[in-house]
């Protein structure tokens, strides 16, 4: 028998160009057929999709869900994987640099291990990672033999290095700061990334605008991230309203720009800015914290999914975004983020909701927009997961204009 069929589904996947309405079969927690009118009657369970989007499952590149590791009291710093990713419509999590060497052990043994959703992590730079932030104040912050242990240790759920370009580091250590973390990943030799966090939200030191020419020509190389692209904070990409001119050289180089929308990393001016001059990101994520799902305004994937239809980004691009991009960068594409026959169960089922809607910066900005996605159901391989009532009083949507 089938375990699970889903019927009647517009399926929209863009690594294989597929959009239309089509059934999808899943069995022993793979994807088994897809076509149109599939027999229902070897199925052990049926989903009606009818009017709803089926896609591959959402994967959020920037998450912080190191949850119970954050010291007693700043609980609210770090999420629940599940609530970031099963519940909310996400099939995979990234912890971007919750923890550093000395306590990531935590993360893989603790978190990773008993969540639902598929949890991999980032090493930060910062022996304790931003348990305890700032998380690099000098160079007695970074151990780089205890770093590169570290990822070789658990290459299976430690996929690449963390840094942020924020004060007291980048004063400390100037270019040696993101210059330590492609060390750990280069001595590692797991074929470890390194993300960089761009834009100095601690401290809006002026060296942060005249180190980061230098992190994208100097540092950073083919399959490493750039995360806040759009951001409009001091040492990010736009500097007097200009892009960089060592974007362009360094996405020809093969380097990825994350949006991470956070809650003091985008603006929709900046989004603006960036992408009128040509910069389209490779990945949307979230940037989820505790603290984000409840006061935003970021709130979830899905909401940062939104936020960039609204600024113009096709639902194709955006669903490209949070799929198979960001699976090619954590280097699980041979499992995940395509709905292939053969390849992981991991489906996210969508909403698609017309309305006129408004969306919220941390400028105190506002978007309108006309469509909001939310998630209805979430399939982690094979597995049906609930989706939860949603992080506003009124569920999933957006506010109303």
């Amino acid at each position: 028998m089938t375990d699970l069929l889903i019927t009647n589904g517009r399926l929209l996947d863009p690594s294989q160009n597929l959009d239309g309405v089509m059934d999808i079969a899943i069995d022993d927690g793979e994807i088994t057929e897809i076509g149109p009118n599939i027999d229902p009657s070897d199925a052990a369970r049926v989903i009606d999709a009818n009017s709803l989007i089926v896609t591959p499952g959402l994967i959020d590149l920037h998450t912080h869900v190191a949850a119970g590791i954050r010291k007693a009291g700043r609980e609210d710093m770090m999420g629940d994987a599940d609530i970031a990713g099963v519940h909310s419509g996400v099939t995979t999590v990234l912890d971007a640099g919750s923890t550093g060497a000395y306590n990531i052990a935590g993360f893989t043994n603790f978190v990773a291990p008993n969540v639902f959703t598929r949890t991999y992590a980032l090493l930060n730079v910062g022996t304790l990672g931003v348990t305890r932030a700032p998380e690099v104040r000098d160079s007695e912050d970074i151990d780089i033999p205890a770093s590169v242990e570290a990822l070789q240790a658990r290459p299976d759920v430690i996929v690449g290095v963390k840094v942020r370009m924020v004060t007291p580091g980048i004063g400390a250590l100037g270019i040696d700061l993101p210059k330590s973390a492609r060390q750990i990943a280069n001595e590692a030799e797991t074929g470890a990334f390194v993300m960089v966090h761009v834009g100095d939200i601690l401290g809006q030191d002026p060296l942060a605008a005249e180190l980061a020419p230098r992190l994208l020509s100097e540092v950073l190389t083919e399959g490493d991230v750039v995360t806040h692209a759009l951001s409009f904070q001091v040492g990010a990409l736009l500097k007097g309203g200009d892009l960089l001119a060592e974007v362009k050289v360094a996405r020809e180089r093969g380097v990825i720009f994350d949006v991470g929308v956070g809650k003091a990393n985008f603006s929709f001016d900046s989004a603006k800015q960036v992408m009128d001059q040509g910069l389209m990101p490779d990945t949307i994520s979230s940037d989820f914290t505790q603290m984000s799902r409840h006061e935003g305004p970021t709130h979830s994937l899905v909401e940062c999914m939104n936020k960039m239809l609204a600024l113009g980004v096709s639902l194709e691009d955006v669903i490209r975004m949070t799929t198979s991009r960001p699976a090619e960068v954590i280097g699980i594409n041979d499992e995940t983020g395509t709905l292939a026959v053969g390849y992981d169960a991991d489906i996210t089922i969508l909403d698609a909701v017309g309305g006129d809607f408004l969306f919220r910066d941390v400028t105190g900005a506002t978007l309108k927009g006309s469509l909001a996605l939310k998630p209805v159901s979430t399939v982690r391989a094979g597995q049906v997961m609930p989706v939860d009532f949603g992080p506003r009083p009124w569920g999933w949507l957006p506010e109303q204009a």
